[in-house]
């Protein structure tokens, strides 16, 4: 599996909460950097990151309603990246639109570093 093609199956995984294909996806030391409003250190190991991926979204968003509107990627070597419009209904029932910039590191065909950066301010108003 090559770059491009764990990028692409990061954000069906991601939005579906598909766990075993996250296990395949990311590495098993991947770390993952929260958005700076976040104010965390970044999370570190596939278990931690794939229950984050799962458990945050659940909370926050209708099940399946989430979607990405790619506006721009690239991918080069074992880098890629994406900005988009995440849309989704939140938790109580609401719209949710907010662009986001997903960047990755791959190696050997899986996730090793991660960047989820967003509009912070957006985020907070519609949740």
């Amino acid at each position: 599996m090559d770059t491009r093609d764990t990028f692409e199956r990061l954000f069906p995984a991601l939005f579906g909460g598909d766990r075993a294909a996250l296990l395949e996806l990311l590495d098993e030391d991947v770390v993952w950097h929260l958005p700076p409003f976040a104010a965390a250190e970044p999370m570190r190991g596939r278990g931690t990151v794939i229950d984050f991926l799962i458990k945050t979204p659940a909370r926050l968003y209708q099940p399946g309603s989430l979607k990405l509107e790619p506006e721009l990627s690239a991918v080069e070597g074992e880098s890629a990246l994406l900005l988009g419009w995440m849309t989704g209904t939140t938790a109580k029932g609401k719209p949710y639109k907010n662009r986001y910039v997903f960047a990755v590191r791959v190696r050997a065909g899986r996730i090793v570093e991660a960047w989820e950066l967003l509009d912070s301010k957006l985020f907070l108003e519609q949740l």
